[in-house]
């Protein structure tokens, strides 16, 4: 939650230059993406639908119903075509036709038992009859594979790759929705891009050269995105700084683990001034990692809470002595 990607989504949303999130259909494939969204996000942040039905979760997104999407039980791949089948065998190859009944003996048959190459005889009886109008039809389907003849088909779902036929509520459901901003996320990419904008004048004002949302290389010579990423590479001294809501001891680890394979030290910012989970006291002791909270009229102080869970309550007040240490390599 609050990745760089994530904040470079909303903050579009924010500023206008994204109306809303609109899922796409592919009608050939079936395939559903959202490429507005894509537009903005890393590939870091996993899969798009699942970051923006957690971005709704979190009611930082409003979203509005669009369309369903059916994924195949059997290969899961997405975008399941409709079709009708045969109730007996399952099978869609199926035609559509009409049946007819000649009233007088009550024989039932197809259209081509009824009609020879130069009149129209019932088959049954053997009456000769002036044309079809002296039958009684109803619509009908034939199955090209068993030969049952039925008056409606029934509803089915086809899988585009593995072409498994199967009943609507055997497979898996998703609705597609579109995404707005909400009001609850306008304040939360507010608080995202203060806290940021705010760390890095800090960086700056200790001469170091600043990049908000930059890139930084892990220990798997992968580039990472960050939130802010600052350096003096005379010094060698590098610091990557991260922004979050409520982080816990997950995100703590996270950024500890990519700033010491980058070589760096690591500030993090709360912006609701909590860190989540008593467990990530024991992971605030690293004299290369700096906490701070963003404060209401949006400056950086070293005062934080850890809380246990969502109870503020339980909590103690952590205080690091360093905002920045000098480090020269």
């Amino acid at each position: 939650m609050g990745s760089p990607g994530t904040v470079r989504l909303l903050s579009a949303l924010r500023e206008g230059t994204l109306d809303e999130i609109r899922p796409v259909l592919d009608i050939e494939t079936g395939t559903v993406t959202y490429p507005d969204a894509d537009e903005y996000l890393d590939d870091y942040d996993g899969d798009t639908f699942e970051v923006l039905e957690t971005l709704s979760e979190r009611d930082l997104l409003h979203r509005e119903f669009q369309e369903k999407q059916y994924i195949c039980p059997r290969c899961e791949s997405k975008g399941m075509q409709y079709t009708t089948a045969c109730p007996s065998c399952e099978s869609p190859n199926t035609i559509r036709t009409d049946s007819y009944r000649h009233p007088e003996c009550g024989y039932e048959g197809m259209r081509e038992q009824f009609v020879g190459e130069n009149a129209v005889v019932c088959p049954n009886c053997e009456t000769e009859l002036d044309s079809l109008k002296h039958l009684e039809s109803d619509a009908a389907h034939v199955c090209e594979d068993c030969g049952d003849v039925f008056e409606k088909p029934v509803n089915r779902l086809r899988c585009r790759d593995c072409h498994h036929v199967a009943d609507p509520l055997q497979t898996i459901e998703r609705v597609l929705y579109r995404y707005f901003l909400s009001e609850d996320g306008a304040t939360w990419v507010d608080e995202q891009l203060a806290a940021r904008q705010a760390l890095a004048e800090a960086f700056e004002d200790r001469k170091l050269r600043t990049e908000i949302d930059s890139t930084v290389t892990d220990a798997s010579d992968e580039e990472v995105p960050v939130h802010v990423y600052a350096r003096d590479d005379l010094l060698n001294d590098h610091v990557i700084g991260a922004v979050y809501e409520r982080p816990d001891g997950d995100d703590i680890s996270a950024l500890r683990t990519l700033a010491s394979g980058a070589g760096a030290r690591a500030t993090l910012v709360t912006t609701s001034g909590t860190i989540v989970g008593n467990d990530a006291g024991t992971l605030l002791t690293d004299g290369d990692l700096t906490v701070l909270r963003l404060t209401g009229d949006g400056t950086l102080e070293r005062e934080y809470e850890v809380v246990e869970g969502t109870h503020p309550n339980n909590s103690f007040v952590g205080r690091l002595a360093d905002i920045f240490k000098p480090q020269n390599g």
